[in-house]
């Protein structure tokens, strides 16, 4: 019972905060748009980009100080 209420406390919150971002958008005179295709791509190359320089580290890391 006590779950139960905290989800529908969450669904509430959620649906206010999709009011208040269109009020938001309307006081500010701009529209809200969904993420464009060219944004996603930028955010997936960074998210690989920060990927690779772990995995090249985690490498070397390897390769020098546990060769040892």
């Amino acid at each position: 019972m006590r779950d139960n209420r905290r989800f529908k406390d969450v669904i509430r919150t959620i649906k206010s905060m999709e009011k208040d971002k269109d009020k938001f958008c309307k006081a500010a005179r701009i529209e809200r748009q969904p993420m464009s295709n060219e944004q996603l791509k930028m955010i997936l190359e960074s998210g690989l980009i920060a990927l690779g320089m772990i995995l090249i580290f985690l490498f070397f890391f390897m390769l020098f100080y546990l060769r040892r």
